[in-house]
This record gives structure tokens, sequence and C-alpha cells, in this order.
């Protein structure tokens, strides 16, 4: 899930940053607000194609994918997007992927023990 994930958001981030000036930005204003809609989108469609996230309620894994998109336009810089290198952006996702995920399972328990855990 996690590398067709990049793929796209690599991808679109690119077409996204073609009228930007200054490689060394990150994303501002609509273009910021277009790839974190579009990185979350991109998320929730994977989620029933992959064993580990299908199970998980809509409701907890949009929050996670908003988190992840958001993290990812507020690390990734208009060249780490444009450049495609993996070595540069590979760990920058993985880490907001790690640190998104915790936060849901966090979420997730406390709905839980709470018994207000969503349903499907």
């Amino acid at each position: 899930m996690q590398r067709a994930l990049a793929v796209f958001t690599i991808v679109f981030a690119s077409m996204v940053c073609a009228g930007t000036q200054s490689l060394a930005q990150y994303l501002t204003g609509s273009a910021r607000e277009d790839f974190i809609r579009s990185t979350a989108r991109s998320c929730m469609q994977t989620k029933p194609n992959n064993k580990e996230t299908r199970d998980i309620p809509d409701s907890l894994f949009e929050g996670n994918c908003r988190c992840y998109a958001n993290a990812l336009a507020e690390k990734l810089t208009v060249a780490d997007m444009r450049s495609g290198n993996a070595a540069a952006t590979a760990p920058i996702m993985q880490a907001a992927a790690a640190t998104c995920y915790r936060a849901m399972k966090a979420e997730a328990a406390g709905l839980y023990k709470a018994g207000q855990y969503p349903k499907q």
C-alpha cells in the first residue's frame, strides 16, 4: 500500500509543483490544499484492497490519511517532490506513515475503551 501511495504522491506532487517558483520551498496555498486533498483521497482508495487496512473503520482510516498527507506537505520540499529520488523521500514518507498509524491506533484504543469504537 505504501509503495503505491508513494508513487502517486510523488507523481501528483510533481504536477502540482510545476508552477512553483522555488524548489527549496514547501507547498503553500492552493497547491498545498490540492496536494493534501489528492493524497488523502488516494490513501483512502488503497484501503479496500489492502488486507492490513480493509477492516479499519473508514472514519479512523480517513484521519490516518489526512494526517499522512499533512505530514508530507509539511516535510517534503518542492525539490524533494520533483526529484522522484526515493532515497530522499522514502524516509520522510515512512516516518509520516508510522507516526500517523500510531496516532490512529491510539485513537482506536481510546474509542474502544470508551465503548465508542466506530462500525464500518
